[in-house]
């Protein structure tokens, strides 16, 4: 494998095949791939989309490095949240999520990186609600099936994931790994994966992919590219299930930003979250519009508008009651 040949091929929009991306994945993945090239294909990824059958190798390669989680036993799909980024100007409201689905009787595996990068990290919102990382895959699956909500730090998932992602900051570019990241598929059909975007630009492309790969995902442009809407702009959100695509919520054209929100450090969001949780707090609506879509697709209602008659009722389930 010529690696200047596969940059020059990406630099010059031609693409990759997936057999191509495939054991290009599998390289980056095993570090196999010296650092000084490793970068140039993550600046590469950057500016260039490899094209649907290049993601799709890419995306075979860490499936097949993942570890051996299992979905709990549940009359629900387990909704799977990544969270890749950190938050700067807002409150981190993915572990406010997670609870709700939880609320609701819905398994939910959390995965991502330990810090913020600068920012908030979801690990650090969810050390305040009390939901420590996990250490092996066996505490992932005692966690989903005993407490319902387990979280799985990256290295967990795949050191080599991980150890692109700490270039990646290095560098100081999104894109490629962090893609791939979100796009990870950890719990097969009996999952619904949300997969948040940086940019809404990036929606038709992983989309495409989202559509190709079959299951059930839920994408949007994450409110700084986390797995949770923008409390005051609710964005487009897709439905992709079993390759067929559905927009179920619009963007929304004027801000309104809730009143109640906390500061984004953690410490403030973590006890914001515990208040809202317990006095069942009004929800900003992009939140509560995307619960009713997390609990439609994972299966909680067999229809979506009653999904959202129950979350404009009651954004809180029996738990939380």
């Amino acid at each position: 494998m010529s690696y200047a040949a596969l940059i020059r091929r990406i630099e010059s929009g031609e693409g990759l095949d997936y057999v191509e991306a495939r054991a290009l994945g599998a390289a980056l993945l095993d570090g196999g791939v010296p650092e000084l090239e490793t970068a140039a294909f993550l600046v590469s990824f950057h500016q260039h989309d490899p094209g649907l059958d290049a993601w799709l190798g890419l995306h075979a390669a860490l499936a097949e490095r993942l570890p051996a989680f299992t979905a709990p036993p549940s009359a629900y799909r387990t909704v799977v949240l990544p969270t890749y980024h950190g938050t700067r100007t807002h409150p981190h409201l993915t572990p406010l999520l997670a609870l709700l689905l939880k609320s609701f009787g819905i398994p939910v595996l959390i995965h991502g990186v330990l810090e913020g990068g600068g920012g908030t990290a979801a690990a650090y919102v969810l050390r305040e609600l009390g939901v420590m990382p996990c250490a092996s895959t066996a505490q992932v699956n005692a966690a989903l099936e005993h407490d319902g909500i387990t979280f799985a730090p990256v290295a967990l998932l795949s050191p080599g994931l991980a150890a692109l992602l700490a270039l990646r900051s290095r560098l100081g570019i999104d894109g490629m790994v962090t893609r791939l990241a979100l796009l990870a598929d950890l719990l097969g059909p009996q999952s619904l994966r949300i997969t948040p975007l940086t940019q809404a630009s990036d929606l038709t492309s992983a989309c495409a992919v989202l559509e190709a790969l079959g299951g059930h995902a839920l994408l949007l442009q994450g409110c700084e590219g986390e797995a949770f809407a923008d409390p005051a702009l609710r964005p487009d959100m897709l439905l992709i299930q079993d390759g067929q695509i559905e927009q179920v919520y619009e963007a929304q054209t004027l801000s309104a930003l809730p009143p109640n929100l906390p500061p984004p450090d953690a410490r403030s969001t973590g006890a914001w979250i515990q208040r809202v949780m317990r006095d069942h707090l009004p929800l900003p609506l992009p939140i509560r519009n995307q619960l009713a879509v997390c609990l439609y697709a994972a299966g909680y209602t067999d229809d979506l508008n009653q999904a959202r008659a129950i979350t404009a009722i009651n954004g809180f389930g029996r738990v939380a009651a």
